[in-house]
């Protein structure tokens, strides 16, 4: 009997295909693959522009996608208030699915055939967007995500392979990992790093490989040793002894908040005297919620979110934004809507038998993007990848709110 993986990734090839039709696995009902999709919307204003979106509001990713969603729809509302892309109004279809790579691939694939839209924004997580790029590219749509780091979304630096038609407004793990290595460098002064990462998530082990290889210079006088941990581990004093021994000025951890949590706690009891630096999956009100670090710590996001912003999201959905999630799928949209407006004024037929020319034009629109968003200038460089800087923020000692230390980059 097919595993759930197998199938699903046979599933994905069908959805990336144009024309192609998803077919029921020929074993029993065990092995029946549904994605699972909460909203399936469908066009309901004459003479709209269509965008799509497709973030998780079930499972393991849902928090991140709720925010998304509604940073999203804050911009949507922003620019019909404005009188919408050249007198037309952008209508939103929200694809809200599961947090499995196979539920992001049927959205999209909706998107394009039934809802028919010019653009697709999200996903939140790397794995659903390279879910939802696989369709984009094979079908010409532009995806621009908002804080999906993986490498290679975009393009594939070691291959060679490009996605065309895909973009993200949050700089990659490579490039969160150089930042936040120059940090530790020139802000921290360390010479001896310790990582210690979580091995078989690519998220973790790419920052832990790129702020590895910007921390080291070939005199030897700048060192970094790796350590790991499994997924679900909770007891890190093992490790934590290791780093001990090593006698590291700074721990990069580049993992969750909830890992980050109990390494401060248990490194705190083991007397470890290192600053403690992480990545943007630290931003989490409930950072250090089981003890703090009795020294400042840091970690990198993809922006400082302007306060106004913060009030708007806290008075229209009765919870804060935490982080950039929100804000950046702002963003995402609104570097949609400049590449359109850079299209012009676009007749009926454009959107119904002209759409396939359109995405394609809205391509090339979107590539040359030099907009402000709400988190800073919005503009890409020829792989889709953004070029803006990174925040760090600072945790003072005890815990309690970050505040910005330094902006890096850019």
């Amino acid at each position: 009997m097919p595993s759930r993986l197998a199938a699903s990734a046979c599933a994905l090839a069908l959805w990336a295909c144009p024309g192609a039709q998803p077919r029921e696995p020929e074993a029993g009902p065990d092995a029946r693959v549904e994605p699972v999709l909460a909203t399936r919307p469908q066009p309901s204003l004459p003479g709209a522009i269509r965008v799509a979106t497709v973030f998780p509001t079930i499972g393991r990713y849902a928090l991140s996608g709720r925010q998304s969603l509604n940073g999203v729809r804050l911009a949507v509302e922003d620019v019909n208030r404005a009188g919408g892309v050249h007198g037309r109004p952008v209508e939103l279809l929200e694809y809200q699915t599961g947090s499995y790579f196979l539920d992001a691939a049927r959205a999209a694939g909706l998107a394009v055939a039934e809802g028919r839209a010019v653009a697709i924004v999200g996903s939140n997580s790397s794995s659903l967007s390279i879910a939802v790029a696989e369709v984009a590219e094979a079908h010409g749509i532009v995806q621009v995500s908002n804080v999906s780091t993986a490498r290679d979304l975009t393009w594939n630096p070691e291959t060679g392979r490009e996605r065309r038609f895909v973009f993200r407004v949050c700089v990659s793990d490579g490039a969160m990992g150089q930042l936040l290595a120059r940090f530790a460098r020139e802000r921290l002064g360390a010479r001896r790093v310790a990582v210690l990462y979580e091995v078989g998530r690519v998220y973790s082990a790419q920052l832990a490989s790129s702020f590895i290889e910007s921390f080291r210079d070939t005199s030897g006088e700048r060192v970094a040793e790796e350590f790991f941990y499994l997924s679900l581990e909770t007891d890190f004093r093992s490790q934590l002894q290791d780093v001990a021994a090593f006698g590291a000025d700074a721990l990069f951890v580049p993992g969750s908040f909830t890992d980050a949590t109990l390494v401060g706690a248990q490194a705190a009891q083991l007397g470890i005297q290192g600053t403690l630096l992480g990545a943007d999956g630290w931003s989490n009100r409930h950072l250090f919620s089981r003890g703090a670090p009795d020294r400042p710590s840091y970690y990198g996001d993809h922006c400082a979110p302007p306060e106004e912003f913060s009030v708007r999201y806290r008075r229209e959905f009765g919870d804060e934004a935490e982080g950039c999630r929100a804000i950046l799928a702002y963003d995402a949209l609104r570097a949609v809507v400049a590449g359109l407006e850079g299209l012009g004024p676009l007749e009926d037929a454009a959107l119904e038998d002209g759409l396939p020319e359109t995405r394609r034009r809205l391509r090339d629109a979107v590539a040359d993007v030099e907009v402000e968003g709400a988190a800073g200038t919005i503009r890409f460089d020829s792989h889709g990848d953004s070029r803006r800087s990174i925040a760090v923020m600072r945790v003072p000692p005890g815990g309690g709110p970050p505040s910005l230390e330094v902006m890096l980059g850019g």
